[in-house]
């Protein structure tokens, strides 16, 4: 057996230049129907009381939008400003409230709640467990007309509402608890 022609072979095949095979061309519609997205981007960040999020869990950055100081991931800044701006323009009074909070706060805000009587289930009801608060993602905000002390489903009936669920996705966020789904959205 020749060794050093096999040797000499490999390390000839070693410093040629790897031939890139070409990327597939994306395609219009998957097959499937549904639109091709990576399910573990920060932009998909699923928070509740099956997906919790440990208590030493922080944003990369957190800035307060200069308007209101409501604080939020920096990712969702520009896009939150844009879409408060939008709507200031079609006569609509936004205001941004309880954008994120750290998991300290959010235990803070539930035990407050039992502390004023409420068993933990009562308590639950309206002030998340911490570790299930979208908040402490930093990719949420409470977005009213004006200062509600309790957000219910009063709220649905202003202009500001009507006009931020028909054009919040266009600014890339979401109606989470939209009325009459609370048996998807917990």
């Amino acid at each position: 057996i020749d060794m050093s022609a096999d040797i000499a072979a490999a390390q000839q095949t070693q410093q040629e230049e790897p031939v890139a095979e070409p990327s597939p061309e994306p395609t219009e519609e998957p097959t499937n129907g549904l639109p091709q997205v990576d399910l573990t981007s920060w932009e998909l960040m699923l928070v509740n009381t099956e997906h919790t999020l440990d208590e030493s869990y922080e944003p990369p950055e957190i800035v307060k939008l200069s308007d209101s100081q409501c604080p939020v991931d920096s990712r969702i800044a520009d896009a939150l400003t844009a879409f408060a701006e939008a709507a200031q323009a079609e006569g609509l009074p936004v205001y941004l409230s309880s954008g994120y909070r750290p998991y300290s706060e959010q235990q803070y805000l539930y035990q407050r709640k039992i502390g004023q009587g409420y068993s933990a289930e009562e308590a639950a009801k309206i002030v998340a467990v911490p570790g299930t608060s979208e908040h402490q993602t930093g990719l949420c905000c409470d977005i009213t007309d004006y200062y509600h002390e309790m957000k219910d489903s009063s709220l649905e009936n202003t202009d500001t509402y009507k006009w931020m669920k028909e054009h919040c996705q266009e600014y890339g966020f979401i109606v989470r608890f939209p009325d009459g789904k609370s048996d998807i959205t917990g």
